[in-house]
């Protein structure tokens, strides 16, 4: 809880926002198309940094080569039962068919759409569909990795996404995050991706109903390591100042992209104005990031950054704070959120006296330039305020992934009219308390017994769905005791938060906190190591031991069986391990 002194402090900055720089950011950009490796995308970098020039904020600009796949065009003709053309595009990391067309017989699977955003980034396909070599699979949804992966496997020659509405939603269809390494780069598409709108793809439905349809298709996209502009800026704290909140947020953009993420760009760029003119009041430092390469790079900048600054991140950061798609119309809700269990009072408390809102905060997903979470840090929001569920309704619109639900998302409608300056502000009062308070609070205001709690739910979960099959006892019990431990543990450090951050028991109190951070937020979010990235796929709650949910598909005594209790073995052993060190952590805080 925020004592009033910096309650006060906190208001005094909030009064500050204003929204000349802003206003003046959303217009310039709605003359650009920031596609990364393009022109227009290094004129949106030079406008963003000549406000820090002017204001004298410390940063840097760095050029690096990013992996991306840009779409460029694609052509789709039906040449039986009659000849017709539709419009389609590629997402990002389609197969690049050029000039030759590729045919194949049209082969309708539905899979329906997406209900809320966490099924827009689902994977699976329901049922042993056989043997689709030679067909061009039609299905409903969004071009995500995951379905095109499992098509591919089963021998389609393609795919093609029917977009929930009106326009084409572009995305990107691989599951590499960022730049590929040794153990994935063969793990681009293998196939062609095409996306059609909601009355087109309608038509092709009804027409495969009755008819053998055949298509032909070309698709162009220009794939290569691109130079793009990546702007970091370090806004130095007074007592601790090697660590630091890195706040961030993408550049590029789909078409003008106005709500995703103009809107995001103007808030950082206002937020940095505001924190160096008051950075005499930050205790410790606030980094702020600005990607390229998130559209068409899936997170390549993000991923590069984590990449050349991992080994500081990994000492200093102590969180991260994704700023995508604030300021949207309709968005006035702040209970569709998105933060690590950690972090859940500290948010809740933040939005509250920040715009007065009540507030919710889900699981993050595997999205949203969360490149941090194999090195184990701590990370609160990921989009922005969002429109209330019955005004979704009342408009019937569709799940998206950004914009605050307003469906012009990744499409060339998400013009100047999708912005709202006095929803930008609030959203800029959240973010601006959110930060201001990780960086000033005494003891890192991160509570790991809701982690601890949220553990002991998800492995009951996966206990009940094993029942005799396996036995997760060990990590119960384990997980048990370090529930304890951290209750004595925040009971004990309750005491400091009226000391100096610089006094040596605080120091020592903090550096348990990231190292709990270190230990426990990889076991919850990822399968490889430290300084390595998992898939674009979505990642269950202790994916380890998350197999544990398909004993019901999984027949007893089979070789399947025997492999599943293989891997939970295995992966209850890395829990319990980490759980263990945890525990050590508390043990050696010397309290």
């Amino acid at each position: 809880m925020a004592n009033l002194a910096n309650t006060e402090q906190e208001k005094g900055l909030l009064d500050e926002i204003n929204l000349e720089a802003p206003k003046a950011i959303l217009e310039r950009f709605s003359t650009l198309i920031r596609e990364s490796g393009s022109e227009d995308e290094k004129i949106a970098a030079d406008f963003l940094t000549d406000f820090l020039k002017k204001w004298e904020i410390p940063h840097q600009v760095h050029n690096p080569e990013l992996y991306l796949s840009v779409p460029k065009k694609s052509y789709l003709k039906v040449t039986a039962p009659t000849e017709k053309e539709y419009r389609v595009k590629s997402p990002s990391f389609s197969v690049i068919t050029g000039d030759e067309a590729v045919s194949g017989e049209l082969l309708y699977i539905s899979t329906g759409y997406a209900k809320g955003i966490n099924d827009i980034f689902g994977t699976k396909v329901q049922g042993d569909l056989g043997d689709l070599k030679g067909k061009i699979v039609l299905t409903e949804g969004y071009p995500m990795p995951g379905k095109v992966q499992e098509f591919a496997d089963m021998g389609a020659t393609a795919i093609m996404f029917i977009s929930p509405g009106n326009n084409i939603h572009e995305g990107i269809c691989t599951t590499i995050w960022g730049a590929p390494d040794l153990d994935n780069v063969k793990n681009e598409p293998k196939i062609p991706v095409l996306a059609i709108n909601k009355p087109d793809g309608g038509e092709l439905i009804e027409l495969s109903k009755s008819e053998t349809v055949t298509l032909e298709f070309k698709t162009f996209l220009e794939k290569g390591w691109f130079n793009c502009p990546i702007i970091d800026i370090f806004i130095e704290g007074t007592e601790e100042p090697e660590k630091y909140v890195l706040l961030h947020g993408h550049l590029d953009s789909w078409h003008e992209g106005i709500g995703d993420n103009a809107t995001g760009n103007a808030a950082l760029i206002e937020m940095a104005r505001i924190l160096y003119k008051n950075r005499s009041k930050l205790k410790r430092s606030v980094r702020i990031a600005v990607w390229t390469g998130h559209s068409t790079g899936r997170y390549a900048g993000s991923t590069w950054f984590v990449d050349q600054f991992g080994l500081d991140l990994e000492k200093n950061c102590i969180a991260s704070v994704n700023c995508d798609s604030p300021g949207c119309r309709w968005a006035t809700s702040y209970e569709y959120m998105m933060w690590m269990s950690e972090v859940d009072e500290f948010c809740k408390e933040v939005v509250k006296d920040a715009v007065g809102q009540p507030s919710a905060g889900k699981r993050p997903l595997r999205a949203g330039d969360y490149s941090f979470n194999n090195i184990g840090i701590t990370s609160f929001f990921m989009l922005s305020s969002s429109i209330p569920e019955d005004v979704l309704k009342e408009k019937g619109y569709y799940p998206v992934g950004g914009c605050g639900g307003n469906i012009e998302w990744h499409t060339e409608e998400d013009l100047m009219h999708v912005a709202d300056l006095d929803i930008l502000v609030k959203d800029i009062k959240v973010y601006l308390t959110g930060v201001m308070r990780a960086a000033n609070a005494t003891i890192h205001p991160f509570d790991f017994t809701r982690t601890a709690d949220e553990f002991t739910e998800t492995i009951q979960s996966y206990q009940d769905a094993a029942g005799t099959h396996f036995d997760f006892t060990p990590a119960l019990d384990e997980v048990a005791a370090l529930r304890e431990d951290l209750a004595a543990f925040y009971q004990k450090i309750s005491k400091l938060q009226e000391l100096d951050i610089s006094n040596p028991e605080v120091k020592q109190v903090n550096k348990v906190i990231e190292k709990l951070a270190r230990i426990l937020i990889p076991i919850n979010f990822t399968k490889r190591g430290k300084f390595w990235h998992d898939s674009a796929l979505n990642v269950p709650a202790l994916p380890d031991i998350a197999p544990a949910l398909t004993f019901g598909q999984t027949q007893e005594g089979t070789h399947q069986y025997k492999v599943l209790k293989t891997h939970l073995m295995r992966g209850q052993n890395r829990v319990v391990w980490a759980l263990q060190e945890a525990r050590e952590v508390l043990s050696y805080s010397q309290l």
